[in-house]
């Protein structure tokens, strides 16, 4: 279920955008003398919110010091000094967010921006100062005319500016401005939240109907297609347009947002799904089990990159989407085989149908795997200066069928003059039978073999419910190492989702095995990864589980940052350099 739902989630939240901002009706410019209704319960749709200015500069500060600029923050202030004339932000209220609120009547949309002041008169002298013409209009607001030619309503309340189209849309303010904007400052230093129940019903049907009609257009028959292969592709994007409408109807909110944690010396991107309490798609993700693996040794902290991944989905979910997995299954066999009789380099028949059937097994494994509801695997690649080991392991339904399909895979690579075939049964390690080849690496792909050398060592082991694969130096030993701290931890919980890589050892290896313009830039910033970030040097992305919804967090540690600014300067010094000896 977690794996199934995220792939749509970016496509809903465009959906609820849409539905916003799409239709002229709900525009205030389109309704310019409109004010909601005497009565009418407004409601926030959306809220984006950023921290306020003091702690926008201490995190700049934080920035600038990783990147040896310090003065960062300083020179903000400078600019805003020297654009407003000396003024600087004279009259906001700088220990305070500020952002645009959303509102509704339930017909309308009604934008208005916030800002905390202590003296509003001070701000909009700032404007003045611009050749804005400030007047006073109605509602007790005022009229702010751009040099441009456009306008826009500035109304002061409770320490507050807020700043709409025209005066109808500063009729009903929001109720507690700091209350909204705290809801997305309290985690992140800019975000937005979407309350998608809040869209009116009508707008949220307009954009369904907009996803209806589009899946019509694609949905035209081709020349090639079959009336079963139409139908069935048909039925494939309409269980998909059904799942999104499910979901565009369940969803209680949307949550976006970016910090920087100058404590923790990180920086990370968030977006959050949550579904309405008592929904179809809670009740799913309530009924998952606590996501736990047994593969928990090849989830590797200290690899240049490591993966674990671990979901099983409640009876219910699985009973109602085998069907639609099956039907999605069978597309992908079609596809699949009609890529296959296209391919030209295949020599003949014979290959081509052993190719299909290799195909087949393989499919059939994954398509089994898939009905017991359960995903569960992991790996770690280990870099190095002229090393490279991989290891990976999955949860198999029928591993059986998938060494069939190896086998036959293996039987048409004999063909091959430079093959040097597998080793059948070549190692046996914790009931895991492993069987070994070697590829070649071609003596042109001078890169690829200062990190692989002449062939790359490949072992693919089949356990009683799991397939395993290995490669480059003491594969062996890596997979076994790893075989048996999964069986010293198992049913180990964790996170649905994790994947994280050190950019330390990839920029090691990328310096070891560079031999082009860029490895100066890799080598400086392998050192100054080694010899500053001291293993805070990752990249990591994750999904969880929380009460009634998924959270996805994207997240870089200090190192990373401090190779983002190391890799700018290195960069803007290569460009200026450039320009020095074109000028001479």
């Amino acid at each position: 279920m977690f794996h199934a739902r995220r792939h749509s989630l970016l496509l809903i939240a465009l959906l609820v955008a849409a539905s916003c901002l799409s239709s002229r009706v709900v525009s205030a410019q389109d309704a310019p003398a409109t004010s909601p209704s005497s009565g009418t319960e407004m409601k926030t749709v959306a809220v984006v919110g950023a921290t306020s200015y003091d702690n926008l500069i201490k995190d700049i500060n934080f920035i600038g010091s990783l990147a040896d600029r310090p003065e960062m923050g300083q020179m903000l202030q400078g600019t805003i000094a020297l654009f407003t004339q000396g003024k600087g932000l004279d009259g906001v209220d700088q220990s305070k967010p500020w952002g645009v609120i959303l509102q509704t009547d339930g017909m309308q949309f009604l934008p208005v921006g916030c800002i905390a002041v202590t003296d509003v008169n001070k701000v909009l002298s700032i404007a003045q100062g611009f050749g804005a013409q400030i007047s006073d209009s109605d509602n007790g607001t005022k009229e702010i005319a751009l040099p441009n030619g456009q306008t826009i309503h500035v109304k002061e309340s409770n320490g507050w500016a807020y700043i709409g189209q025209n005066a109808g849309a500063l009729a009903s303010l929001p109720a507690n401005p700091a209350a909204e904007l705290n809801t997305i400052v309290a985690d992140y230093d800019l975000g937005a939240r979407v309350a998608v129940q809040n869209v009116p019903e009508m707008y949220r049907q307009m954009a369904i109907q907009a996803m209806k009609s589009g899946m019509e257009d694609g949905l035209k028959k081709k020349d090639d297609e079959t009336d079963e292969e139409y139908a069935t592709r048909r039925k494939l994007a309409e269980d998909q347009v059904a799942q999104l409408e499910q979901s565009v109807n369940e969803i209680d909110e949307l949550v976006v947002g970016w910090a920087i944690d100058s404590t923790q010396q990180k920086t990370f991107f968030d977006f959050t799904c949550t579904f309405l309490p008592d929904s179809k798609l809670a009740k799913q993700l309530a009924g998952q089990e606590t996501p736990k693996t047994n593969f928990a040794g090849f989830f590797q902290p200290d690899a240049a990159a490591t993966l674990t991944f671990a979901s099983q989905a409640d009876p219910e979910t699985i009973k109602e989407t085998i069907a639609q997995n099956r039907a999605a299954m069978a597309t992908m066999r079609k596809q699949a085989e009609k890529a296959i009789d296209d391919e030209e380099d295949i020599p003949d028949e014979e290959t081509r149908a052993a190719i299909k059937a290799a195909l087949s097994d393989f499919m059939d494994a994954f398509e089994s795997t898939l009905e017991t509801g359960r995903m569960d695997g992991g790996g770690a690649l280990q870099l190095g200066a002229g090393s490279f080991t991989l290891v990976a392991a999955a949860q198999i339904a029928e591993p059986g069928k998938f060494e069939s399909g190896l086998k036959k895979l293996a039987a048409v690579a004999e063909k091959e003059p430079d093959f040097n075939g597998v080793q059948w049964n070549a190692a046996t390690h914790e009931g895991v039978n492993f069987h070994t080849l070697s590829v070649p690496v071609p003596a042109d792909e001078e890169q690829a073999r200062r990190m692989f050398g002449e062939k790359v060592d490949v072992a693919i082991g089949i356990g009683s419910d799991a397939v395993y694969v290995a490669a480059g130096q003491d594969n062996l030993a890596a997979v076994n190492r790893a075989i048996d701290a999964s069986k010293a931890d198992p049913n180990k919980e964790v996170p649905p989702f994790e994947f994280s890589a050190s950019l330390g050892q990839i920029m090691e290896a990328a310096a070891a095995n560079s031999n082009d313009e860029n490895t100066a830039i890799f080598q400086a910033i392998a050192k100054m990864l080694k010899d500053d970030a001291q293993g805070r040097d990752h990249i990591r992305v994750s999904g969880m589980l929380i009460t009634n919804g998924i959270k996805y967090r994207f997240e870089a540690e200090e190192g990373v940052l401090r190779a983002i600014g190391k890799a700018t300067t290195m960069a803007q010094q290569k460009a200026q350099q450039q320009m020095m000896m074109q000028a001479q």
